[in-house]
């Protein structure tokens, strides 16, 4: 049960930059001191590099790294060789230690063109097929798609799991990357799902490997942006980049195929390789580029060997040493804090993350973060939550993709709606699926947002109507209960419903309807809501 056993064996939020450890005695008697405590650690995971590439693993003390943050040198406090981050046993598929890094396949099926999403399919299954069984260390198995962000295969060290949950993997035409009118969207999902993943393992100890074999989210130009909107892309994407390094995350971008040409994929292979002095890295244009090098990771392009370069980007994020230190205390003034590590030998080369983001009191707190939190929160609770009146019908199985189809019916009872100006209500919904273990371990998961929109703005009219979601999920075979959590983005209130492995396996059995381009909320007994 790795999950379980990470969160048990996880006592100080030290996934990164650990926040204030704050240690304060209670009603002490006036003639005894009072003893506070104030500190901060900051975890870093170095890959060491010689002159021509090579990791160096063995022959390096602490003394041999120099820390500054903000130009100001810094006293190593805990120094971890490579040959301890790896998993306790050979035979053991968990890695309840947190030693080993965690690896986290990302198929970018929303960024890429349809032969494109084919060659990824492939190009994984291709560096599966040459690992060991079991891996060397655990591994899941993530896929962006046009709606949403899905787990198809949790961590596991069975690389039998992941090619299966891979070949398991349903078709999809990638009508937003052929449409440029969701260039908006596709930015929104691409940064939104970095965000997701940092939360996901925001609990689990340890280095964490995102290997995104696809092109990433868009450029956006932030020069031809005025006011509100770029502060609010700012705080956007330092949100973004605290919660990968307070998560301990490298990100390793992979285009499929040879090198495309493009502005988007030009500023992101600059931004990935850009000394970016002491400055703040998203001073500039966004994309993802920049948090690949904010990150310590590496961008791979004009190759068309995918498979090698997934290959390379786990030596890079296995072969590691972990520093700690422990700065003095900064001012919570939201600006960027920059971390350089520099090796005593020069023939030596550090790749490592940039720094982070200080907190900013001033910042508003973010919706969308808080509302990703929360609905995973009750997606994963025992207990039902019931803000939002949520049934679940018309379940059907999908053998040959190992999904399940149904549909979560919602009805409108404490909804918050949205009135537009030609008489419909809208209201933004986030929704959460998972498949579960008998243990509890997530097995499966999907998160996706959409906005509902009814013809209707009656009070009466609304109350008495309800919107079906058709959710489609994977279903491992260890699956033993999926549990859905819907949420309104604006109100907060949260619905959950639940299936459990009995009403699974008595569902009938079809083939899994082919790909299609029309919007997919539909129910005949409420209007199609748009998607976001």
């Amino acid at each position: 049960m790795l999950r379980t056993l990470y969160a048990l064996s996880f006592c100080a939020f030290s996934l990164g930059l650990v926040g204030t450890i704050a240690a304060q005695s209670g009603q002490a008697p006036a003639n005894i001191p009072t003893i506070r405590v104030t500190s901060r650690l900051v975890f870093l995971d170095v890959t060491v590099l010689d002159k021509k590439g090579h990791p160096v693993v063995t022959g390096l003390t602490k003394d041999d790294f120099v820390i500054t943050e903000e130009k100001r040198p810094q006293r190593i406090f805990s120094f971890e060789e490579p040959n301890v981050h790896v998993a306790d046993s050979a035979l053991s598929e968990d890695n309840p230690s947190g030693k080993a890094p965690l690896t986290i396949f990302v198929l970018d099926l929303l960024n890429s063109g349809f032969a494109d999403s084919a060659y990824i399919r492939y190009s994984i299954r291709k560096y599966l097929m040459a690992q060991p069984a079991p891996l060397h260390s655990p591994a899941e198995l993530m896929v962006l798609g046009n709606q949403s962000l899905e787990m198809a295969q949790g961590y596991t060290r069975s690389k039998e799991d992941l090619l299966s949950a891979l070949d398991h993997v349903p078709a999809a035409l990638p009508y937003k990357f052929m449409n440029g009118a969701f260039f908006a969207e596709r930015f929104g999902q691409s940064i939104d799902a970095l965000q997701q993943i940092a939360l996901q393992n925001k609990g689990l100890p340890g280095r964490k490997n995102i290997v995104w074999v696809g092109h990433g989210g868009p450029n956006i130009l932030t020069g031809v942006l005025v006011g509100p909107v770029v502060d609010e892309l700012n705080q956007y994407v330092r949100d973004t980049t605290n919660m990968l390094v307070d998560s301990r995350m490298s990100l390793f971008v992979i285009y499929p195929g040879l090198k495309v040409s493009g502005p988007a994929q030009t500023f992101s292979e600059g931004s990935a390789v850009a000394d970016i002095g002491d400055n703040d890295p998203f001073a500039g244009d966004i994309n993802f580029g920049v948090f690949v090098n904010e990150t310590g990771g590496k961008l791979f392009y004009n190759r068309n060997d995918v498979n090698r370069e997934i290959e390379r980007s786990e030596e890079l994020g296995s072969e590691y040493y972990t520093l700690t230190y422990q700065p003095e205390g900064g001012i919570a003034d939201g600006k960027f804090r920059r971390i350089r590590v520099t090796m005593r030998d020069p023939g030596l080369n550090a790749l490592t993350k940039a720094g982070y983001f200080a907190p900013d009191q001033r910042a508003p707190v973010d919706p969308r973060q808080q509302t990703m939190v929360s609905l995973d929160e009750a997606a994963q609770a025992p207990i039902p939550f019931q803000a939002l009146d949520l049934t679940i019908e018309d379940v059907v199985r999908h053998p040959d993709t190992r999904t399940a189809a149904f549909t979560v019916v919602l009805k409108h009872r404490n909804i918050d709606w949205d009135e537009s100006t030609n008489g419909k209500s809208t209201a933004n919904l986030a929704l959460a699926a998972m498949s579960f273990s008998g243990g509890g371990d997530i097995l499966a998961s999907k998160r996706e947002t959409l906005t509902v929109t009814v013809n209707t703005q009656d009070p009466t009219r609304l109350a008495a109507t309800r919107t079906n979601l058709p959710v489609l999920i994977q279903l491992p075979p260890k699956t033993r209960n999926v549990r859905i959590a819907v949420q309104t983005v604006e109100g907060g209130r949260i619905g959950t419903a639940e299936l459990d492995r009995k009403t699974i396996d008595a569902a009938p059995e079809a083939p899994t309807p082919p790909p299609k381009l029309q919007p997919r909320f539909q129910g005949p007994q409420a209007p199609a809501p748009a998607v976001n």
